[in-house]
């Protein structure tokens, strides 16, 4: 099976610049292996009744070795080896001839020749593990841009955008990854292709790769490389790069180096499809815990009151006029607070479900709180009873920027819950206070409290205490609560206290409205 379907050749110029300005440096630098020897003896024939022959050499020591370090191995050996005529020529006895007398200078110069071959040998060494070790650094670097960029990525079409980018960044070359649909036909991203996206690739080649049917046989001399995205588990893609002279992938190391770079990109879309498959299982598991809490509450919540109906109406339609007016009044009343309690529970579920859907819309006004309050306690009268209940709201509290009427359901239900779950005659407070951005309520009971680490808990959906197990409801009434209050860019929460418990509301406070004292007149 075909993984690459070209492998560039080794000998293709691997630094950035065009090949003939490599040539043309190679032979500015023999220019100067030339050149250094002429120097040196420009530089050495003022001083040459000065100067011994040994310090003279050592200056065309000293030239060789500059060459070297600058120019390369080649311009050096042309400088050593040029350097021994022009030190004969000029001064070694007899002067302008090359013949050389003194066995002392043939000694130095051989001396000179070699010690300047070894030194631009081991400069050359130098300089090659010096370049090896900077590109070695920058491939790395590379690497970890990438994997920087990648693990940000949020979806597939934002992997393909920075495979891209990166691949023009480190290797000059156009690219583009191609994704298989449901059916497992490759395309082009839906994004909008960037100024060096790859569009001439042969998506009838690369469909052959990805289904490894009929592995591409391509010329030595394309430019198109097609790269299967695989992991162990799926092919993730397709990766097409349209090679040029200057994309840096001639040598083994540079193949080694895309293939790390490539492996990162298939990770990538590796990790992405797992997480989005654990994420479905997870919302289905939700899914699935929600569907269950949600039929148990109704088969518990409704189940009672529909069979207390059923049974009231019965015993009227059967008993044919055997109960006394009283006795049909009592079960009419059942039949009636039954059906009332079925048409709250029937209306939190299909409030949840508008609030949690976005659907619901805030009709905000400037509404006083006390007034709200006070709409909630009337509201709840009848439960209410003999219950003593403290209120106690400052006289500066300003208006609240709010929707009165989900406000006060919001504090109906927190009523109701000290109602259900604490004594018939156990007091209950309600406050609030006005602090530097926002305005809190509390309403706090003194019953038995919240167990320890379920003050969030009782907020998820469905969820019940077990004592509440004694008690009518779905358990959304909390978790209506939090998403009116979150919607109105507030937050709930619950706390101990000693007695009972206290549930907190916190609103932004807003700035005021001009008041108009004509019109408040003239109403």
């Amino acid at each position: 099976m075909l993984n690459t379907a070209y492998e560039p050749p080794p000998n293709r110029p691997t630094s950035g610049q065009p090949l003939g300005n490599r040539r043309l440096n190679r032979w500015q630098n023999y220019l100067w292996g030339i050149a250094a020897p002429f120097i040196c003896t420009l530089v050495d024939w003022p001083l040459r009744h000065i100067l011994g022959p040994a310090s003279i050499l050592i200056t065309y020591l000293l030239g060789v070795f500059l060459v070297a370090s600058r120019y390369g191995r080649g311009a050096s050996i042309i400088a050593s080896f040029l350097s021994a005529p022009v030190f004969a020529f000029y001064f070694a006895h007899p002067i302008f001839s090359f013949a050389i007398n003194d066995l002392e200078n043939i000694i130095g110069l051989a001396v000179m020749i070699v010690v300047a071959n070894v030194t631009s040998n081991f400069l050359e060494s130098q300089h090659l593990q010096a370049a090896l070790a900077k590109q070695r650094e920058k491939r790395a670097n590379a690497l970890y841009r990438l994997s920087q960029a990648l693990a940000d990525a949020p979806d597939q079409q934002a992997v393909a955008i920075i495979a891209v980018n990166h691949i023009h960044e480190d290797f000059a070359a156009c690219s583009v990854v191609l994704f298989a649909d449901s059916n497992g036909q490759l395309h082009y991203p839906s994004a909008r292709p960037l100024a060096h996206s790859l569009r001439g690739a042969d998506l009838a080649t690369a469909q052959q790769i990805y289904t490894r049917q009929q592995p591409a046989q391509l010329s030595p001399t394309a430019k198109t490389c097609y790269y299967l995205l695989e992991r162990p588990q799926l092919i993730q893609g397709v990766l097409v790069i349209q090679a040029n002279r200057t994309s840096g992938l001639g040598d083994r190391e540079a193949v080694t180096f895309f293939d790390t770079f490539k492996n990162l990109i298939a990770q990538t879309l590796e990790r992405l499809r797992l997480t989005e498959q654990a994420h479905k299982a997870k919302l289905q598991a939700e899914t699935e815990a929600l569907r269950n809490a949600l039929l148990s509450a109704i088969s518990h919540d409704l189940r009672t009151p529909l069979t207390h109906i059923i049974g009231a109406s019965t015993a009227l339609v059967e008993s044919r006029g055997d109960f006394s007016p009283a006795e049909q009044l009592d079960f009419n009343k059942v039949i009636l607070d039954e059906a009332l309690h079925i048409s709250e529970l029937t209306s939190k579920i299909l409030d949840m479900a508008r609030l949690t859907t976005g659907e619901i819309i805030l009709h905000r006004e400037w509404n006083a709180l006390e007034e709200i309050v006070g709409s909630a306690l009337n509201r709840l009268e009848k439960n209410l009873g003999d219950r003593p209940v403290t209120i106690c709201l400052p006289d500066d509290l300003p208006l609240l920027w709010i929707d009165a009427v989900l406000l006060e359901q919001v504090l109906a239900n927190l009523i109701e819950n000290v109602i259900k779950y604490t004594p018939p005659n156990s007091p209950m407070d309600i406050s609030a206070e006005r602090l530097a951005a926002s305005i809190t309520v509390t309403v706090s009971d003194y019953g038995q409290g919240i167990p320890k680490g379920m003050e969030e808990k009782i907020f998820a959906k469905f969820y019940r205490l077990e004592s509440d197990s004694l008690q009518s409801g779905v358990g959304l009434g909390l978790t209506l609560c939090r998403a009116i209050i979150e919607a109105h860019g507030g937050t709930i929460y619950a706390r101990q206290q000693s007695p009972g418990a206290a549930f907190v509301i916190e609103l932004p406070a807003h700035q005021q409205p001009p008041l108009n004292w004509h019109e408040a007149l003239d109403a």
